[in-house]
């Protein structure tokens, strides 16, 4: 079966309906794209593996330096998937109609620049282009590149992030991948804190009273809020740095197996935007907020 298992995102859409209001308006959105995902990937093989020593990658860790590992990919197969994506996002919003003329065309000046291997840096530049040009919003440029990204990546490195000593790791950074989290959870057990990578999807466990971006901790200056509507997450901040990012709580809505988070996320984009409202930017670098959200907000003030 192909990475990743879109039925299991089907079936927390559904959960997710149920536990955030509003989310409702977003479901054929979102399910059009996990759709379009499912489809390439059966009809597109992703063979190529990055090059990875297990021995090699403990004891990066035991030092405390994140594996990094970056898998190279082939420009088509990447294209080709941001097309399909971009193809059924426009699908679910045909405003977003001469938008997509103007998409497949910047994507295919890409590929004409690009005839050998991409990488990651290679596509967000793209996504920073485009964002740059006027030609996607930022919370659409990082829906379309996030799910992008993440899907050739966890294609890759999903049998990889299962072997990885996640245990020994401390840091806050991915100890695969190395980028920054998001988002994480709280765990029905014993309640500790987990991080679980937008990018590669690796899962590891964080001290639950620190800042994974700047390592502060004190309490005094960590904090968190919710929303009165939705307290199944809250946003963790960090006044040393000024950054924030979203934690779910599990244990108020009992899930059982693993959570796709990537959808609980999206189901929760007005956190985002409160926490801008409140001054603090993603540690991730993930933009879920355009400039002219928070323009309006500070008119409003």
């Amino acid at each position: 079966m192909a990475y990743p298992d879109m039925a299991m995102y089907k079936e927390e859409i559904k959960r997710c309906k149920r536990l955030y209001k509003g989310f409702s308006e977003a479901e054929p959105f979102i399910e059009a794209v996990c759709d379009a995902v499912e489809r390439f990937f059966k009809d597109n093989a992703v063979e190529v593996l990055p090059v990875f020593d297990a021995e090699e990658a403990e004891e990066k860790i035991r030092k405390g330096e994140s594996v990094r590992i970056a898998p190279s990919m082939d420009p088509v197969i990447a294209i080709g998937l941001l097309k399909a994506i971009s193809k059924a996002t426009t699908k679910a919003n045909p405003d977003l109609k001469n938008t997509l003329k103007e998409l497949n065309s910047r994507y295919d000046q890409f590929l004409d620049a690009h005839t050998g291997q991409v990488t990651k840096d290679d596509l967000t530049s793209l996504r920073d282009s485009l964002i740059k040009d006027n030609v996607l919003e930022k919370d659409l440029a990082t829906f379309l590149f996030s799910f992008l990204l993440s899907s050739l990546y966890r294609q890759q490195l999903d049998s990889i992030s299962e072997v990885l000593r996640t245990d020994l790791w401390e840091g806050g950074d991915c100890p695969l991948c190395g980028v920054k989290p998001h988002y994480g959870l709280l765990t029905q057990e014993e309640g500790k804190k987990q991080f679980d990578c937008w990018l590669c999807g690796t899962v590891w466990e964080h001290t639950r009273i620190k800042c994974p971006y700047c390592n502060n901790s004190d309490h005094e200056r960590l904090g968190y809020f919710t929303l009165e509507d939705n307290e199944n997450c809250r946003v963790n901040f960090c006044q040393d740095c000024c950054q924030y990012y979203k934690i779910f709580d599990t244990r108020k809505f009992h899930a059982d197996g693993k959570v796709v988070l990537s959808i609980h996320n999206l189901a929760t984009l007005n956190l985002d935007l409160a926490a801008r409202k409140e001054g603090f930017t993603p540690g991730s670098g993930l933009e879920w907020v355009n400039d002219s959200e928070l323009e309006k907000l500070d008119r409003q003030n």
